[in-house]
């Protein structure tokens, strides 16, 4: 978890509360602080990275005391604007801004600041590839902005804390912040820049600002800030909290236009979103008697406003809440866990069964070993590069922290050839298998969760022949019937691979992989590789 450094002479500007009893509030809020002879370090739970902000901190900390706290409606806007260029659409294509007027940076405001922007985009941010924040001069910049992107090679300026021009390609190669963050931009010839209306450079978003407008001082009043990222969400949601945060310093916060080839849309927002809950369900996750009407005190110490019975509205600093089970959390912090109070239970002790599916899942695994194959497992979430070379649709996040985990595997067999991948090198044949869940869509547009195994094996020898042995010798050990008919999936090379029918209906496929597939993973010899839906096969069909 990330841990920040608070100036307690700045946190005195913004909160009441005494350095001594700063540590024990932050304890009860469910953080982890110590308090030194000048600062206090809090160490952060992942999902709030609101708190990661002097202003988010004692923001939290004032209204759990019960400190009145008042914010603007909706903003004004600033008169700016920003035009985001297609060009810039496949590298970095979403930006959000806003306007900060009569800021004081004076007395550790600026440290803050810059110690939050490299929290949040190194951490959450994912060292700057998902977002990266911009600071700058709004005295220094001259009307409307544009953000595009221009060949490496031909974009120049001169970049913060330097004298000298440089092309972007330099700053890539040889500037600090370029060899750091570099990694965050797509590869390829073009950059990400950031202009005003004289043409100014102002930033190559995520690398580094450039001089001029780019260089924030502690007595610097007005500001330009924007926040680039490849999640629209996440975006978005960087913005708002920089703005409660500013507002949090009583600066005022005007909203930015944001033009698109899809539309304009204005950042940030104050709007809250609401959230349904249910009272009874609250009381019973928790354990609590507390009425409807008296659970809107209660929440209102984590800044949720109840409206009516079945709403609370959440302010948009707090991108943690999704549903009802995170204002379940809230609910604990605000009450307090100290509060509750243990009951003696009655105590029932009920026989189950096992899972049938479940136990022929473990035969499955036993037969494989028998067979001479070593167990592995890959995860539910995948790359979708990976799956993309099978061809079947497939889930994706909408949110991501990485592509490499961001869609749920349709197959087993993507897993297990990017793990022969990763072992080339080992000596040969390679023979595993993996039992798991996939997740597919039925004709009906449903998603259907299912057990399956897989099997793949790197081998000079590796043919349909191998494929074939494997597949019969499983569905032979388990007692089903079953047909073959001809299988014309692309990842298999024509005329050598098979689909398993059972009562006509396709439960697996197997075959040797088509070279394109083998060129992609940079396979030296053959492989052949197969599957078996287990749920489809053994459900209705037990294994004898």
């Amino acid at each position: 978890m990330p841990t920040v450094t608070f100036p307690l002479a700045y946190l005195q500007r913004l909160t009441p509360t005494a350095p001594q009893q700063l540590a024990q509030q932050a304890f009860d809020y469910g953080l982890d602080a110590s308090l030194g002879d000048q600062t206090l370090e809090v160490e952060v739970t992942a999902e709030r990275p609101d708190l990661l902000a002097a202003e988010g901190f004692t923001r939290a900390i004032n209204i759990y005391n019960g400190l009145a706290r008042t914010v603007p409606e909706t903003l004004t806007a600033s008169g700016h604007r920003v035009t985001v260029r297609p060009e810039v659409q496949p590298l970095r294509p979403h930006i959000a801004a806003l306007v900060v007027r009569g800021v004081d940076l004076q007395g550790g405001g600026l440290e803050v600041l810059v110690q939050f922007q490299e929290k949040v985009t190194q951490t959450f941010g994912r060292q700057r590839k998902k977002i990266a924040i911009g600071v700058y001069d709004l005295d220094q910049i001259s009307g409307d902005l544009t953000y595009g992107a221009e060949p490496l090679d031909e974009l120049t300026f001169v970049p913060l804390h330097n004298t000298q021009l440089m092309t972007a390609r330099q700053i890539l190669q040889d500037h600090p912040a370029g060899k750091t963050y570099g990694a965050a931009l797509a590869a390829g010839d073009l950059a990400p820049v950031l202009r005003d209306r004289t043409g100014t450079v102002l930033s190559m978003p995520p690398i580094i600002n450039g001089a001029g407008a780019g260089e924030v001082t502690a007595s610097t009043r007005n500001l330009f800030i924007d926040v680039t990222g490849i999640l629209a969400q996440t975006v978005l949601e960087t913005a708002n909290i920089l703005a409660h945060n500013f507002l949090d310093t009583g600066a005022e916060v005007q909203t930015v236009e944001i033009v698109t080839a899809q539309g304009a849309v204005t950042t940030p927002t104050l709007a809250p979103r609401p959230v349904h809950f249910s009272a009874k369900y609250l009381n019973e996750i928790m354990g609590t008697a507390i009425p409807k009407a008296s659970l809107g005190q209660v929440l209102a110490r984590m800044d949720l406003d109840v409206s009516g019975t079945d709403v609370v509205h959440v302010p948009t600093y707090r991108t943690d809440i999704f549903s009802q089970v995170d204002l379940a959390g809230d609910l604990l912090v605000a009450l307090g866990i100290d509060s509750l109070q243990a009951e003696p239970l009655t105590v029932k002790f009920h026989l189950g069964q096992a899972n049938s599916l479940r136990q022929a899942m473990f035969k499955v695994g036993d037969l494989a070993q028998r067979m001479g194959l070593m167990e592995v497992k890959s995860f539910v979430l995948t790359d979708p590069d990976l799956l993309d070379l099978f061809a079947a649709p497939y889930l994706q996040t909408g949110n991501a922290k990485s592509r490499t985990f961001s869609a749920t595997r349709t197959t087993l067999q993507a897993g297990l050839l990017d793990i022969l991948a990763r072992q080339i090198s080992a000596p040969k044949p390679i023979n595993i298998y993996e039992t798991g869940e996939m997740l597919r869509f039925a004709p009906n547009g449903e998603i259907c969760e299912s057990q399956g195994w897989g099997f793949a094996s790197l081998d000079a020898r590796a043919s349909f022949t191998t494929a074939k042995a494997y597949m019969q010798t499983m569905l032979k050990a388990l007692g089903l019937r079953y047909d073959l008919s001809a299988c014309d999936a692309p990842y298999y090379i024509p005329g050598r691979a098979a689909t398993v029918l059972i009562d006509g209906q396709p439960v697996g496929e197997f075959g040797e992989i088509h070279p394109q597939v083998l060129e992609q993973f940079s396979f030296p010899e053959p492989v052949c590789a197969g599957e078996l839906n287990c749920t489809a096969s053994l459900v209705t069909r037990p294994p004898l």
